[in-house]
């Protein structure tokens, strides 16, 4: 491993953090779950010939979903990279020997 592909695992690792902290912050997570109420809630209240609202709040239902997922991909990442860089400290610690 270069120190580039090391450096880019690190990085990773760092976003993962991030990500997690935003994730896991109250008034973030309390926002998520009132946007997905509200369209929940908005959606099933439209009217039959309200056609092109319906599809706006699936939409938006949808894209608030995405957002989510990729921060836990980012997360999921960074946990990847830590394991990477955990196994190849352990492997110059058994060449040091």
């Amino acid at each position: 491993m270069d120190k580039m592909q090391e450096g880019k695992l690190h990085q990773e690792v760092s976003q993962s953090q991030k990500a997690k902290e935003v994730l896991d912050n109250p008034s973030f997570k309390e926002a998520f779950d009132k946007l997905r109420n509200l369209y929940t809630t908005s959606l099933l209240n439209t009217g039959t010939n309200e056609t092109e609202t319906r599809e706006k709040l699936w939409l938006a239902y949808q894209v608030l979903g995405k957002v989510e997922q990729h921060f836990r991909e980012i997360i999921d990442t960074g946990k990847l990279a830590s394991k990477q860089l955990e196994d190849f400290r352990a492997t110059i610690e058994k060449q040091k020997f």
